[in-house]
């Protein structure tokens, strides 16, 4: 890149999973996003593609950060990032003597003792940098992997100490009045509200994270938030009802039509903090790795539905499988890992052995002393759909053991991705064609002189940089 686009000023990375570019255009069209729109001005602006094979948001995250493709980072889950050694961006940076913090960044780990690491909310085999934050890691991450279970309440004592957490890094009084405003209007309003939980979370992290910011003031920061690639998976559908054969109801389109939008605005909003908070000098680069579009593959069977386990111990005592832990990810998803390959072995088998109306249940993936697993069904069963192991012969109702999800997936995912430089000078431009994704790991390396910045060309105290107004 031009030599207009090195700085010694910091650089934050707001990963935002999945934000679609014709969206972003037409809302900054509208001057609804005009956050956005002020650093799609001033800076080089470029559309991503990925070649890697696995089309699923935690490999392309790892492209990004490695910039490696699929075929040598080898990713294809979530809660992979421990088993992953190429080094990151963190990584690199660390040996030139940079300072990063990396704030929920997907299927990470660090290498260098420069990084500051807080983990995302579905790796559990890596721990966050300061063990005092594994209270908020365990509280957020129930929360994500757990967010499809009706039935799980978090215990009493997660709760408390995740307050206490949060009391001590930088929980705002803004944050506290949108989530009492979000649970009166749950109770209140006679719609389904509950997706708008999702943004609230987003305000938390937030809080934490920016405090940490303030405090540590790296040279690289990323952070990031996954609730508008959520919503669009679950409500797509409502953002353009003319796209699909199956069209929601005037309830569901009162309760969701506006959820997407929402979302994005709402990020817009965190892109106005991200910019008050690096100060005038920092510089922002905005990533989203893939977008999505409206996924038409299962309109003849009504949309896709999934199932999953109330409790995957209770499953797993059904099957006679062998002790593991369970690690839920994504929806319907979750890991079972072993302490050794003959349990892990046992219960691939008893999966393949667990099946309704003489067909297998579970469909499921390998590695080392893990599986990764999920029930195979993609429509609504039967009331009276009944299981049977077939190794004992014992027999249980299917609604004993799996609830419905419900529908998802009714956008997929999309090869193109945003990729926004800020400039340094603040002359932006859009630049033609498609980035591969692993090159803009170079763009962003170069965006650092080759020496670190000494401590008088480091940004202003927190309490010199202006808040953003709620």
């Amino acid at each position: 890149m031009a030599s207009a686009t090195v700085s010694s000023a910091p650089v934050l990375v707001m990963e935002l999973n999945e934000l679609c570019p014709p969206i972003i255009d037409r809302m900054m069209a509208a001057g609804e996003l005009p956050n956005f729109k002020e650093l799609h001005e001033r800076s080089d602006v470029h559309v991503t593609w990925t070649d890697d094979e696995d089309l699923e948001p935690w490999v392309q995250w790892v492209t990004l950060h490695t910039g490696k493709p699929q075929s040598v980072h080898g990713a294809r889950e979530l809660d992979e990032g421990y088993r992953i050694g190429e080094p990151r961006i963190w990584d690199m940076l660390g040996d030139r003597g940079l300072s990063s913090l990396v704030f929920g960044s997907m299927n990470s780990r660090r290498s260098s003792e420069n990084a500051f690491l807080v983990p995302d909310a579905w790796s559990v085999r890596v721990k966050p940098s300061d063990p005092a934050y594994q209270p908020f890691q365990d509280f957020i991450a129930f929360n994500v992997t757990e967010h499809t279970n009706a039935r799980a309440r978090p215990s009493r004592k997660m709760v408390l100490d995740f307050a206490r957490f949060m009391l001590g890094h930088g929980l705002s009084l803004n944050t506290v009045m949108k989530a009492i405003r979000q649970l009166a209007a749950e109770r209140t309003s006679g719609r389904d509200l509950k997706w708008a939980r999702a943004l609230i979370l987003d305000l938390m992290l937030w809080d934490v994270f920016e405090k940490e910011y303030q405090r540590r003031r790296p040279d690289f920061a990323t952070w990031f938030a996954n609730s508008t690639a959520f919503l669009q998976h679950r409500y797509w559908r409502h953002m353009d009802p003319d796209a699909y054969q199956v069209k929601p109801s005037e309830e569901e389109m009162a309760a969701y039509g506006d959820a997407i939008a929402s979302s994005y605005r709402h990020m817009d909003w965190l892109l106005g903090r991200a910019r008050r908070l690096v100060g005038p000098n920092g510089r922002i680069v905005f990533a989203t790795a893939l977008s999505q579009e409206a996924n038409l593959r299962y309109e003849h069977i009504g949309g896709k539905f999934v199932y999953r386990p109330h409790s995957f111990e209770a499953l797993n005592a059904f099957m006679g499988g062998p002790h593991a832990t369970f690690e839920p990810v994504m929806t319907h998803q979750a890991w079972a890992s072993f302490t050794n390959a003959a349990d892990a072995d046992l219960f691939e088998q008893r999966l393949g052995q667990v099946q309704a109306n003489g067909q297998s249940v579970f469909d499921s993936r390998r590695a080392d002393d893990r599986i990764f697993f999920w029930c195979k069904f993609i429509s609504k069963v039967d009331d009276d759909l009944v299981l049977t192991n077939a190794a004992t012969g014992e027999r249980k109702p299917f609604a004993d053991l799996f609830a419905l999800v419900g529908q998802v997936n009714n956008s997929q995912h999309n090869r193109h991705g945003c990729f926004w430089v800020d400039r340094a000078d603040g002359k932006g431009a859009v630049h033609p064609g498609l980035l591969p994704l692993e090159q803009a790991t170079r763009l962003m390396l170069d965006m650092f002189p080759s020496k670190p910045r000494a401590d008088s060309d480091r940004m202003p105290a927190s309490a010199e940089r202006e808040a953003v107004p709620a």
